[in-house]
């Protein structure tokens, strides 16, 4: 197997990447700013995310204080834990706030802007890996929760542009593209972000604090627990075991 990413890489990363980041800054400033109602629909998930954009969120992550980021931690792995068998909030929603607003995710700052046939055809996409996700785990022996897996972010119709501003699906699909291809600056990184952890920065966490092949071995044990047993001691004990990588 290649090497990892580890904390170490991952410092090296956000170190070497704030050209980068501030160019990142800039696509982002392409998309209009927007108003809505705030009820924060589309903090129901962690958005996928490219490396460069997982480096960012890490950067503001660690100008927290010692004991706020290892909360946050926890956060983010309970979410990778829990994610096939609980509709878990966005760890980085509190209190309806976003704590690394600046730094969110295209995802996030694209959301509501879709036309309403995009974003159908993007909640398509979403439903078809989530049926191969179920069958996946199927396999194993665990039925994940039907509530769970047939969820989806509803269409927002609330979000709306500033006066004289406008914005389209291709014009969000070329601000995408850039965004991906200012990320292939980090070579086998990205890649390996996109191809091993799927684009889900909660992965990428959790295997920086318990390693790779044990984060994996950990969820199929805490989901297997909730699912069959209805118990969650393992997954108590394991978000006890987070420490502050970054310290």
């Amino acid at each position: 197997m290649s090497v990892m990413i580890s904390t170490i890489i991952i410092k090296e990363l956000v170190k070497s990447s704030e050209h980068q980041i501030k160019e990142l800054g800039k696509i982002y400033s392409l998309i209009p700013a927007t108003r809505c109602k705030r009820r924060a629909e589309c903090c129901s998930l962690l958005p996928d995310a490219t490396l460069l954009e997982a480096l960012s969120a890490l950067k503001c992550l660690m100008t927290f204080t010692v004991n706020r980021r290892i909360k946050l931690l926890q956060k983010i792995a309970y979410y990778f834990f829990m994610n096939p068998v609980e509709v878990v909030s966005c760890p980085f929603l509190e209190d309806n706030d976003c704590l690394i607003y600046s730094h969110r995710f295209f995802g996030c700052r694209a959301y509501g802007l879709w036309s309403g046939k995009y974003y159908e055809n993007l909640s398509g996409k979403s439903r078809h890996a989530k049926t191969f996700i179920r069958k996946q785990w199927g396999r194993s022996g665990i039925s994940l929760p039907t509530a769970v897996m047939d969820f989806h972010v509803p269409y927002c119709s609330n979000v709306k542009v500033g006066k004289n501003k406008f914005i389209d699906d291709q014009m969000l699909l070329n601000i995408s593209d850039r965004i991906e291809t200012l990320s292939q600056h980090f070579g086998q990184w990205d890649q390996m972000f996109r191809q091993m952890y799927f684009s889900d920065l909660s992965f990428l966490v959790a295997s920086l604090i318990y390693g790779f092949p044990e984060s994996v071995r950990l969820k199929f044990t805490i989901v297997s627990d909730v699912v069959k047993r209805g118990i969650r001691e393992k997954l108590d004990k394991t978000l006890l075991e987070a420490y502050d990588i970054f310290s």
